[in-house]
């Protein structure tokens, strides 16, 4: 493998930049937000590591809603050429961009200075990332909110195209700086550009993401635990090199059993038959079904009586439509029949990565990670080859993208982390991140609550509930809301209340009515009717208390493809 490794140095560039202005020399007058742009005593005009500068004023909107704010917007280069893993002649290319509410200087009040609450919150972003995201999500709360685009333009690098030079080498300078280094720098500039603009830095310092958000958060804990006073991350598209890879299997085995696509209406019917199957597993028949791993649903039971089977469902399935379908839900094995990761929960709307065309994320981790060619064909993977391929992705990006699950020093910092997952999620596999707590917790549920918390909501989608109505909709359930749990963060950091539960709403199909409350319990602790009361009021559930995960045993992988570090979690400091 080519790939080096940066030293940690490295990747602190902007903060020794940082440390060079602004905080040293003479006193100066705290800054409006156009003379960040415009004066070199702030330390960003005139700064060679930064280019394509700007900072104006953002003026107040109610749709979508915007309270006004600074917004800062240039682009960052601490490394170049070939030992910082790029081609000669590249250099590092991080958009970031900074939202300051207003300061007292810019006519900012009822903050703790000006508009701004004293903290900052970071946000992550999605898929392969290549375009900076909007922070006003948390400037309108009175945050400093920051955003990256991670190093590379998607329109000019659409995908995942980046990673392959045109001589068809790995460029692991942008490969990092997607994974790790842009994440790093857009933390430690919001921190910096705080303290220039408001003369104090932040008093507490949050992270919040979904996704590839919630990946880019655990990152953060793990290697730079002091920087988060609490993190927010959810779907989390951590363990990288495996679970982007498994994204195509769905294709891989319908082309290998089926020839073709399944048709969406037989997915959609056998998807809601396996839920009409495990409902009741709960004890409450309400079109949830509160834990998949306990549904064991086959999907023969949905094959046509034309064909054998016992259903008379118009959209029945074949032989092979059903073995197909069994073997997205079941996931990825070798010829051996050892589980190499893990696949789509039964219930779970299957067109995501099982429709007509494949999941793009997944084809291009396939072309230009993997094969590193631009033109592979992924028709031509088969179920065997796929077990290669996957070996080959964890060979090549474990190290660098791949997720160590040692979180003692985050602990010892007094760092606080809740996680999230809907569990009928139709492009990150929920077990995925049941694996990564597990082997974060390794049996010490008592330790590892102390700092970190996972949320499984039952019948939600990617990030959020599935609509209830249009092309992407799919089953209901009481929603994830990122407020609501980031809320819940900050009332922990804060105050000292630990969450042992979130109250989730489900409403009606237009939107507007809550017809449903559910509480969310803190895993493994299992929702327990109290045995009156609505079924559809939270008030009438409990959460109990479970000493240990009684599905532990449906989150094994098997060696070559367990890559845990297993972490120590003595509570003890290290």
């Amino acid at each position: 493998m080519n790939r080096r490794v940066r030293p940690m140095a490295a990747i602190s560039l902007a903060t020794t930049a940082l440390s060079l202005f602004a905080l040293s020399g003479p006193a100066v007058a705290l800054p409006t937000c156009g003379q960040l742009a415009t004066d070199p005593a702030f330390g960003l005009a005139g700064n060679t590591q930064i280019s394509g500068l700007t900072a104006a004023l953002q003026p107040a909107s109610t749709t979508p809603p915007i309270t006004p704010y600074c917004r800062v917007d240039f682009t960052f280069s601490g490394e170049s050429g070939p030992a910082a893993g790029y081609l000669p002649g590249q250099s590092q290319q991080l958009k970031i961009r900074v939202g300051l509410p207003l300061s007292v200087a810019d006519g900012g009040a009822g903050g703790a200075q000006g508009a701004w609450n004293g903290k900052n919150r970071d946000l992550g972003g999605g898929g392969y990332a290549g375009q900076v995201g909007g922070v006003t999500s948390s400037t309108n709360l009175g945050y400093v909110g920051t955003s990256t685009d991670t190093g590379h333009n998607s329109s000019v690098t659409p995908g995942g195209s980046f990673a392959l030079n045109p001589d068809g080498t790995l460029n692991f300078g942008l490969i990092e700086d997607f994974a790790s280094d842009g994440i790093h720098e857009q933390h430690v500039w919001g921190v910096k550009l705080a303290e220039v603009y408001y003369g104090t830095e932040p008093v507490r310092k949050y992270w919040m993401g979904c996704s590839t958000g919630g990946r880019q958060g655990h990152y953060q804990a793990q290697n730079f635990p002091q920087d988060f006073d609490g993190i927010l991350a959810g779907a989390n598209a951590f363990n990288w090199d495996r679970f982007i890879t498994a994204e195509l299997w769905p294709e891989v085995v319908m082309n290998q059993e089926v020839g073709a696509p399944i048709a969406s209406a037989k997915l959609n019917a056998v998807s809601s038959a396996a839920i009409a199957a495990c409902d009741a597993q709960d004890g409450i028949p309400d079109g949830i079904i509160q834990d998949p791993r306990a549904c064991t649903y086959n999907a023969t039971a949905f094959v046509c009586k034309a064909n054998g089977g016992p259903s008379a469902d118009p959209n029945c399935l074949t032989p092979a439509e059903a073995s197909a379908v069994n073997k997205i839900w079941n996931g990825p094995t070798d010829a051996n029949g050892n589980q190499v990761w893990y696949g789509l929960e039964r219930g779970t709307i299957l067109g995501g990565l099982a429709g007509t065309n494949p999941f793009s994320i997944a084809t291009d981790h396939f072309k230009y990670w993997i094969h590193q060619n631009p033109g592979f064909d992924w028709h031509t993977v088969t179920e065997a080859s796929f077990v290669n391929d996957m070996l080959t992705s964890i060979a090549k990006f474990n190290d660098v993208i791949g997720t160590d699950d040692d979180l003692k020093a985050f602990r010892n910092a007094g760092g606080k982390m809740i996680t999230y997952h809907g569990l009928m999620d139709f492009l990150i596999f929920p077990r995925g991140t049941y694996h990564y707590y597990d082997s974060v917790l390794q049996g010490n549920y008592k330790e590892t609550q102390k700092y970190y918390r996972y949320f499984p909501y039952p019948n939600n989608s990617h990030c959020g509930p599935y609509a209830a109505t249009g092309p992407f909709a799919g089953p209901q359930g009481p929603a994830i809301v990122g407020e609501d749990l980031f809320a819940a963060l900050v009332n922990w950091v804060e105050h000292g209340v630990a969450p042992d539960y979130v109250v989730a709403a489900q409403k009606d199909a237009t939107g507007t009515a809550v017809v449903r409350t559910r509480k969310i319990c803190m895993y493994p602790n299992a929702l327990v009717y109290n045995g009156s009361g609505s079924t559809d009021d939270q008030a009438s559930f409990h959460c109990e208390t479970q000493n240990k995960d009684n599905l532990i045993d449906t989150l094994t992988i098997e060696k070559p493809y367990e890559t845990s570090t297993k972490a120590n979690t003595d509570p003890s400091p290290d």
